[in-house]
Protein backbone atom coordinates (compact mmCIF):
# COMPACT_ATOMS: atom_id res chain seq x y z
CA UNK A 1 0.00 0.00 0.00
CA UNK A 2 1.82 3.16 -0.76
CA UNK A 3 1.88 5.79 1.65
CA UNK A 4 2.55 8.34 -1.16
CA UNK A 5 1.83 9.00 -4.84
CA UNK A 6 4.12 10.25 -6.94
CA UNK A 7 2.97 11.07 -10.39
CA UNK A 8 4.53 10.82 -14.09
CA UNK A 9 1.87 11.98 -16.41
CA UNK A 10 2.26 11.34 -20.08
CA UNK A 11 -0.30 13.77 -22.01
CA UNK A 12 -1.20 16.85 -21.80
CA UNK A 13 -4.31 17.14 -23.79
CA UNK A 14 -8.24 17.22 -22.92
CA UNK A 15 -7.65 14.41 -20.06
CA UNK A 16 -4.06 14.94 -19.09
CA UNK A 17 -4.98 18.80 -17.96
CA UNK A 18 -8.04 17.68 -16.94
CA UNK A 19 -6.49 15.60 -14.07
CA UNK A 20 -3.89 18.67 -13.87
CA UNK A 21 -6.48 20.78 -12.63
CA UNK A 22 -8.36 18.40 -10.49
CA UNK A 23 -5.45 17.47 -8.45
CA UNK A 24 -4.73 21.14 -8.09
CA UNK A 25 -7.90 21.97 -7.10
CA UNK A 26 -7.96 19.16 -4.58
CA UNK A 27 -4.76 19.76 -3.04
CA UNK A 28 -4.67 15.84 -1.80
CA UNK A 29 -1.28 15.83 0.15
CA UNK A 30 -0.59 11.94 -0.24
CA UNK A 31 -0.70 13.10 -4.07
CA UNK A 32 2.14 14.62 -6.24
CA UNK A 33 2.25 15.43 -9.51
CA UNK A 34 6.32 15.51 -10.24
CA UNK A 35 6.86 15.08 -14.05
CA UNK A 36 4.15 16.02 -17.17
CA UNK A 37 6.11 14.60 -20.56
CA UNK A 38 4.23 15.54 -23.59
CA UNK A 39 5.38 15.08 -27.28
CA UNK A 40 5.63 18.85 -28.64
CA UNK A 41 7.29 21.75 -27.23
CA UNK A 42 5.80 23.98 -29.58
CA UNK A 43 1.69 23.36 -29.00
CA UNK A 44 0.16 26.27 -26.93
CA UNK A 45 -0.88 24.81 -23.36
CA UNK A 46 -3.12 26.65 -20.85
CA UNK A 47 0.18 26.37 -18.48
CA UNK A 48 3.75 27.65 -18.72
CA UNK A 49 6.08 25.70 -20.20
CA UNK A 50 8.50 24.91 -17.77
CA UNK A 51 6.23 22.99 -16.27
CA UNK A 52 6.70 19.98 -19.13
CA UNK A 53 9.33 17.23 -20.47
CA UNK A 54 9.98 16.24 -23.47
CA UNK A 55 11.75 13.17 -22.99
CA UNK A 56 9.73 9.60 -21.38
CA UNK A 57 12.45 8.57 -19.34
CA UNK A 58 12.14 11.27 -17.42
CA UNK A 59 8.97 9.33 -15.99
CA UNK A 60 10.07 6.24 -17.09
CA UNK A 61 13.60 5.89 -15.50
CA UNK A 62 12.52 7.89 -12.36
CA UNK A 63 12.58 5.91 -8.92
CA UNK A 64 10.33 8.35 -6.97
CA UNK A 65 7.75 8.15 -9.48
CA UNK A 66 5.44 5.32 -8.34
CA UNK A 67 2.73 5.57 -10.67
CA UNK A 68 1.98 6.64 -14.21
CA UNK A 69 -0.55 8.38 -15.53
CA UNK A 70 -0.75 7.54 -19.59
CA UNK A 71 -3.37 9.85 -21.13
CA UNK A 72 -1.96 10.15 -24.76
CA UNK A 73 -3.98 9.72 -28.27
CA UNK A 74 -1.21 7.53 -29.94
CA UNK A 75 -2.16 3.79 -29.20
CA UNK A 76 1.29 2.33 -30.09
CA UNK A 77 3.08 5.29 -28.36
CA UNK A 78 0.87 4.93 -25.19
CA UNK A 79 1.45 0.76 -25.57
CA UNK A 80 5.46 1.06 -25.17
CA UNK A 81 5.18 3.90 -22.58
CA UNK A 82 2.38 1.57 -20.22
CA UNK A 83 4.63 -1.84 -20.61
CA UNK A 84 7.71 -0.19 -19.78
CA UNK A 85 6.14 1.31 -16.65
CA UNK A 86 4.87 -1.57 -15.51
CA UNK A 87 8.11 -3.70 -15.96
CA UNK A 88 9.74 -0.93 -13.70
CA UNK A 89 6.92 -1.73 -11.10
CA UNK A 90 5.30 1.58 -11.61
CA UNK A 91 1.46 1.44 -11.05
CA UNK A 92 -0.31 2.69 -14.35
CA UNK A 93 -3.69 4.72 -14.97
CA UNK A 94 -5.09 4.98 -18.73
CA UNK A 95 -7.96 5.99 -20.78
CA UNK A 96 -6.70 4.09 -23.84
CA UNK A 97 -9.35 2.02 -24.96
CA UNK A 98 -7.55 1.07 -28.07
CA UNK A 99 -3.97 0.32 -26.49
CA UNK A 100 -6.34 -2.17 -23.88
CA UNK A 101 -8.31 -3.79 -26.77
CA UNK A 102 -5.26 -4.73 -28.88
CA UNK A 103 -2.71 -5.63 -25.90
CA UNK A 104 -5.18 -6.60 -23.01
CA UNK A 105 -3.93 -9.89 -21.94
CA UNK A 106 -0.28 -9.03 -22.43
CA UNK A 107 -0.29 -6.10 -20.29
CA UNK A 108 -2.60 -7.39 -17.67
CA UNK A 109 -0.41 -10.30 -17.34
CA UNK A 110 2.57 -7.47 -16.59
CA UNK A 111 0.74 -6.00 -14.23
CA UNK A 112 0.63 -9.37 -12.24
CA UNK A 113 4.10 -10.53 -12.52
CA UNK A 114 5.25 -7.58 -11.30
CA UNK A 115 2.83 -6.89 -8.44
CA UNK A 116 1.23 -3.62 -10.11
CA UNK A 117 -2.36 -2.07 -10.79
CA UNK A 118 -3.23 -1.57 -14.29
CA UNK A 119 -6.48 0.63 -13.96
CA UNK A 120 -8.28 2.14 -16.98
CA UNK A 121 -11.86 3.36 -15.89
CA UNK A 122 -11.75 6.02 -17.89
CA UNK A 123 -11.18 4.18 -20.66
CA UNK A 124 -15.02 2.86 -21.00
CA UNK A 125 -17.25 6.01 -20.44
CA UNK A 126 -15.83 8.74 -18.97
CA UNK A 127 -17.05 9.53 -15.67
CA UNK A 128 -19.46 6.49 -15.40
CA UNK A 129 -18.33 3.97 -12.83
CA UNK A 130 -18.90 0.75 -15.03
CA UNK A 131 -15.76 -1.38 -14.62
CA UNK A 132 -15.81 -1.13 -10.86
CA UNK A 133 -19.43 -1.35 -10.41
CA UNK A 134 -19.36 -4.37 -13.00
CA UNK A 135 -16.39 -5.97 -10.43
CA UNK A 136 -17.83 -5.47 -7.06
CA UNK A 137 -21.42 -5.28 -7.41
CA UNK A 138 -21.99 -7.52 -9.79
CA UNK A 139 -18.61 -10.11 -9.09
CA UNK A 140 -20.99 -12.92 -8.40
CA UNK A 141 -24.20 -12.12 -10.35
CA UNK A 142 -24.60 -13.58 -13.56
CA UNK A 143 -24.76 -11.18 -16.23
CA UNK A 144 -27.42 -11.74 -19.61
CA UNK A 145 -27.00 -9.02 -21.35
CA UNK A 146 -24.99 -5.45 -21.52
CA UNK A 147 -25.75 -2.65 -23.78
CA UNK A 148 -23.92 0.69 -24.23
CA UNK A 149 -24.07 3.78 -25.39
CA UNK A 150 -20.04 4.55 -24.86
CA UNK A 151 -19.47 7.12 -28.08
CA UNK A 152 -20.36 10.77 -27.36
CA UNK A 153 -19.78 12.15 -30.64
CA UNK A 154 -22.34 9.65 -32.53
CA UNK A 155 -24.91 9.86 -29.36
CA UNK A 156 -24.50 13.65 -30.48
CA UNK A 157 -25.21 13.28 -33.99
CA UNK A 158 -28.08 10.87 -33.93
CA UNK A 159 -30.03 13.02 -31.07
CA UNK A 160 -29.60 16.23 -33.35
CA UNK A 161 -30.90 14.67 -36.34
CA UNK A 162 -34.20 12.92 -34.19
CA UNK A 163 -34.19 17.07 -32.91
CA UNK A 164 -34.44 18.38 -36.74
CA UNK A 165 -33.52 16.39 -39.80
CA UNK A 166 -30.51 18.16 -41.57
CA UNK A 167 -27.84 16.90 -43.51
CA UNK A 168 -25.29 14.62 -41.90
CA UNK A 169 -21.81 16.48 -42.54
CA UNK A 170 -23.43 19.60 -41.32
CA UNK A 171 -24.14 17.99 -37.92
CA UNK A 172 -20.46 16.68 -37.68
CA UNK A 173 -18.90 20.21 -38.69
CA UNK A 174 -20.69 21.37 -36.33
CA UNK A 175 -19.88 18.77 -33.46
CA UNK A 176 -16.38 19.65 -34.26
CA UNK A 177 -16.73 23.43 -33.53
CA UNK A 178 -18.19 22.50 -30.57
CA UNK A 179 -15.65 19.58 -29.44
CA UNK A 180 -17.81 16.99 -29.67
CA UNK A 181 -16.28 15.40 -32.73
CA UNK A 182 -12.21 15.27 -33.49
CA UNK A 183 -10.87 16.66 -36.88
CA UNK A 184 -11.23 12.97 -38.36
CA UNK A 185 -14.51 11.37 -36.71
CA UNK A 186 -14.05 8.08 -38.22
CA UNK A 187 -13.57 5.78 -35.50
CA UNK A 188 -16.59 7.82 -33.41
CA UNK A 189 -18.95 7.16 -36.24
CA UNK A 190 -18.23 4.10 -37.70
CA UNK A 191 -18.43 2.39 -34.32
CA UNK A 192 -14.26 1.57 -33.68
CA UNK A 193 -14.18 3.72 -30.75
CA UNK A 194 -17.58 1.85 -29.26
CA UNK A 195 -15.78 -1.58 -30.37
CA UNK A 196 -12.81 -0.87 -28.38
CA UNK A 197 -14.81 -0.28 -24.98
CA UNK A 198 -17.22 -2.98 -25.69
CA UNK A 199 -14.01 -5.66 -25.78
CA UNK A 200 -13.20 -3.86 -22.58
CA UNK A 201 -16.69 -4.05 -21.02
CA UNK A 202 -16.73 -7.40 -22.11
CA UNK A 203 -13.98 -8.98 -19.80
CA UNK A 204 -15.41 -7.38 -17.02
CA UNK A 205 -18.70 -8.44 -17.40
CA UNK A 206 -18.48 -12.08 -18.93
CA UNK A 207 -14.90 -13.15 -18.54
CA UNK A 208 -14.59 -13.58 -22.21
CA UNK A 209 -11.43 -11.57 -24.03
CA UNK A 210 -12.03 -10.95 -27.36
CA UNK A 211 -9.68 -9.34 -30.63
CA UNK A 212 -10.68 -6.45 -32.07
CA UNK A 213 -10.94 -8.54 -35.51
CA UNK A 214 -13.15 -10.43 -33.80
CA UNK A 215 -16.11 -8.13 -33.34
CA UNK A 216 -18.45 -6.23 -35.91
CA UNK A 217 -18.76 -2.93 -36.20
CA UNK A 218 -21.55 -1.04 -37.73
CA UNK A 219 -21.34 2.93 -37.68
CA UNK A 220 -23.57 5.42 -38.39
CA UNK A 221 -22.05 7.46 -41.33
CA UNK A 222 -24.87 6.34 -43.83
CA UNK A 223 -27.56 6.94 -41.82
CA UNK A 224 -30.10 9.17 -43.64
CA UNK A 225 -33.37 11.60 -42.99
CA UNK A 226 -35.67 8.94 -43.77
CA UNK A 227 -34.24 6.62 -41.48
CA UNK A 228 -34.84 9.25 -38.88
CA UNK A 229 -39.08 9.38 -40.58
CA UNK A 230 -38.86 5.87 -40.04
CA UNK A 231 -38.30 5.75 -36.39
CA UNK A 232 -40.15 8.28 -35.86
CA UNK A 233 -43.12 6.45 -37.06
CA UNK A 234 -42.79 2.93 -35.41
CA UNK A 235 -42.04 4.98 -32.05
CA UNK A 236 -38.46 4.04 -32.23
CA UNK A 237 -35.17 6.03 -31.83
CA UNK A 238 -31.83 5.45 -33.11
CA UNK A 239 -28.68 4.59 -30.83
CA UNK A 240 -25.29 3.55 -31.55
CA UNK A 241 -24.78 0.16 -29.32
CA UNK A 242 -22.13 -1.86 -27.96
CA UNK A 243 -24.26 -4.83 -27.39
CA UNK A 244 -23.39 -8.41 -25.57
CA UNK A 245 -25.82 -11.02 -24.80
CA UNK A 246 -25.04 -14.02 -23.02
CA UNK A 247 -27.07 -17.51 -22.99
CA UNK A 248 -26.21 -21.01 -22.94
CA UNK A 249 -24.96 -20.78 -26.66
CA UNK A 250 -22.12 -18.35 -25.57
CA UNK A 251 -21.44 -14.78 -25.71
CA UNK A 252 -23.11 -12.77 -28.80
CA UNK A 253 -21.63 -8.93 -28.95
CA UNK A 254 -21.56 -6.77 -31.37
CA UNK A 255 -21.37 -2.27 -32.08
CA UNK A 256 -24.29 -1.45 -34.39
CA UNK A 257 -27.00 1.35 -34.94
CA UNK A 258 -30.14 -0.11 -33.14
CA UNK A 259 -33.92 0.73 -33.45
CA UNK A 260 -34.72 0.83 -29.75
CA UNK A 261 -38.59 1.47 -28.76
CA UNK A 262 -39.33 5.06 -26.91
CA UNK A 263 -40.28 3.07 -23.61
CA UNK A 264 -37.17 1.81 -23.13
CA UNK A 265 -34.56 3.66 -20.99
CA UNK A 266 -31.43 4.04 -23.52
CA UNK A 267 -33.84 6.45 -25.73
CA UNK A 268 -33.35 8.95 -23.02
CA UNK A 269 -29.63 9.20 -23.59
CA UNK A 270 -29.28 12.60 -25.39
CA UNK A 271 -26.54 14.54 -27.00
CA UNK A 272 -22.59 13.63 -25.36
CA UNK A 273 -23.85 11.56 -22.48
CA UNK A 274 -23.29 7.81 -22.51
CA UNK A 275 -25.39 4.85 -20.84
CA UNK A 276 -24.64 1.69 -19.62
CA UNK A 277 -28.01 -0.87 -19.38
CA UNK A 278 -27.07 -4.18 -17.25
CA UNK A 279 -29.21 -7.22 -17.01
CA UNK A 280 -28.49 -9.36 -14.31
CA UNK A 281 -29.80 -12.53 -13.00
CA UNK A 282 -30.75 -11.28 -9.11
CA UNK A 283 -30.33 -7.70 -9.53
CA UNK A 284 -31.95 -7.46 -12.75
CA UNK A 285 -32.03 -4.09 -14.68
CA UNK A 286 -29.89 -1.33 -14.55
CA UNK A 287 -29.27 1.93 -15.92
CA UNK A 288 -25.56 3.88 -15.40
CA UNK A 289 -25.10 7.37 -16.86
CA UNK A 290 -23.57 10.33 -17.57
CA UNK A 291 -20.79 12.48 -18.65
CA UNK A 292 -19.36 9.71 -21.34
CA UNK A 293 -16.38 12.71 -22.46
CA UNK A 294 -15.02 15.84 -21.32
CA UNK A 295 -11.93 16.79 -19.83
CA UNK A 296 -12.92 17.02 -16.26
CA UNK A 297 -15.84 14.40 -16.10
CA UNK A 298 -12.98 12.16 -17.22
CA UNK A 299 -10.54 13.26 -15.24
CA UNK A 300 -12.73 12.25 -12.39
CA UNK A 301 -12.76 8.70 -13.55
CA UNK A 302 -8.65 8.98 -13.70
CA UNK A 303 -8.89 10.68 -10.04
CA UNK A 304 -10.54 7.52 -8.54
CA UNK A 305 -8.57 5.08 -10.00
CA UNK A 306 -5.63 7.03 -8.22
CA UNK A 307 -6.79 7.35 -4.73
CA UNK A 308 -8.09 3.65 -4.53
CA UNK A 309 -4.23 2.91 -5.55
CA UNK A 310 -4.21 3.70 -1.40
CA UNK A 311 -6.11 0.70 -0.48
CA UNK A 312 -3.83 -1.40 -3.57
CA UNK A 313 -6.69 -1.57 -5.59
CA UNK A 314 -7.05 -4.20 -8.70
CA UNK A 315 -8.94 -5.34 -11.14
CA UNK A 316 -10.07 -8.98 -9.64
CA UNK A 317 -11.54 -10.19 -13.31
CA UNK A 318 -14.10 -12.29 -11.42
CA UNK A 319 -16.06 -13.21 -14.21
CA UNK A 320 -12.40 -14.63 -16.12
CA UNK A 321 -12.44 -16.87 -13.64
CA UNK A 322 -15.82 -18.44 -13.10
CA UNK A 323 -16.84 -19.53 -16.26
CA UNK A 324 -15.56 -20.16 -19.52
CA UNK A 325 -18.22 -19.00 -21.93
CA UNK A 326 -17.01 -19.09 -25.62
CA UNK A 327 -17.88 -16.19 -28.11
CA UNK A 328 -20.74 -17.41 -30.41
CA UNK A 329 -21.58 -15.00 -33.55
CA UNK A 330 -23.25 -17.12 -35.65
CA UNK A 331 -26.33 -15.70 -33.67
CA UNK A 332 -29.37 -14.66 -35.69
CA UNK A 333 -29.75 -11.12 -35.24
CA UNK A 334 -33.13 -8.92 -37.05
CA UNK A 335 -31.38 -6.13 -39.62
CA UNK A 336 -32.61 -3.19 -41.16
CA UNK A 337 -30.56 -1.86 -44.14
CA UNK A 338 -31.38 0.77 -46.32
CA UNK A 339 -29.99 2.91 -49.48
CA UNK A 340 -31.43 5.65 -51.91
CA UNK A 341 -30.33 2.75 -54.58
CA UNK A 342 -32.43 -0.58 -54.64
CA UNK A 343 -28.85 -2.93 -56.30
CA UNK A 344 -27.24 -1.40 -52.63
CA UNK A 345 -29.33 -3.84 -50.64
CA UNK A 346 -28.67 -6.95 -53.09
CA UNK A 347 -25.25 -7.79 -51.96
CA UNK A 348 -26.10 -8.88 -48.63
CA UNK A 349 -28.45 -12.00 -48.57
CA UNK A 350 -30.32 -12.73 -45.21
CA UNK A 351 -31.19 -15.96 -43.57
CA UNK A 352 -34.97 -15.18 -43.65
CA UNK A 353 -36.22 -11.86 -45.47
CA UNK A 354 -38.99 -10.55 -43.68
CA UNK A 355 -39.86 -6.85 -45.63
CA UNK A 356 -39.10 -4.73 -48.27
CA UNK A 357 -40.36 -1.63 -48.60
CA UNK A 358 -39.81 2.02 -49.83
CA UNK A 359 -39.74 5.52 -47.17
CA UNK A 360 -39.92 8.35 -50.10
CA UNK A 361 -36.85 7.78 -51.70
CA UNK A 362 -35.65 5.24 -49.52
CA UNK A 363 -35.04 1.48 -50.12
CA UNK A 364 -35.26 -0.76 -47.45
CA UNK A 365 -35.56 -4.52 -46.42
CA UNK A 366 -35.44 -6.41 -43.00
CA UNK A 367 -34.53 -9.67 -42.32
CA UNK A 368 -32.67 -12.02 -40.03
CA UNK A 369 -28.45 -12.81 -40.80
CA UNK A 370 -26.06 -14.05 -38.39
CA UNK A 371 -23.73 -12.16 -37.01
CA UNK A 372 -20.94 -13.84 -38.69
CA UNK A 373 -22.35 -13.17 -41.69
CA UNK A 374 -23.35 -9.81 -41.63
CA UNK A 375 -19.47 -8.96 -40.56
CA UNK A 376 -18.32 -11.17 -43.92
CA UNK A 377 -20.62 -9.27 -45.99
CA UNK A 378 -20.48 -5.76 -45.08
CA UNK A 379 -16.31 -5.68 -44.64
CA UNK A 380 -15.68 -4.25 -48.06
CA UNK A 381 -19.20 -2.97 -48.95
CA UNK A 382 -18.20 1.05 -50.70
CA UNK A 383 -22.22 1.74 -50.91
CA UNK A 384 -23.98 4.41 -48.55
CA UNK A 385 -25.63 1.02 -47.20
CA UNK A 386 -27.30 1.94 -43.46
CA UNK A 387 -27.47 -1.26 -41.72
CA UNK A 388 -28.97 -1.76 -38.21
CA UNK A 389 -30.33 -3.72 -35.66
CA UNK A 390 -34.15 -4.38 -35.85
CA UNK A 391 -35.79 -5.58 -32.76
CA UNK A 392 -37.58 -8.45 -32.47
Amino acid sequence: MPQQITIGLFGFGSVGSGIYHVLKKKQIPRIHLKTIVVKSPNKPRSIDSKNFSYRAEDILEDTEINVVLELIDDAQAAYTIVKKALESKKHVVTANKKMLANHFEELVALSKKHKVSLLYEASVCGSIPILRTLETSFAYDNLKSLKAISNGTSNYVLTRLFQKLQPFKDIITDAQKNGFAESDPTLDIDGWDSKFKLIINNYHAFGVLNTPEEILNLGIRHVKPEDIEFAKEKNFSIKLIGHSNLDEEGLTAYVAPQFIPKTEALTSIDFENNAVEIDAEFAHQHLLKGKGAGSIPTASAVLSDLVSLFDDYCYGYSKARQQSAEFNDEKLIKVYMSSYDRKDLKPIKFETEILCGTQKHLQYKIGKISVKSLKQQTADLSSELFVAVFPD
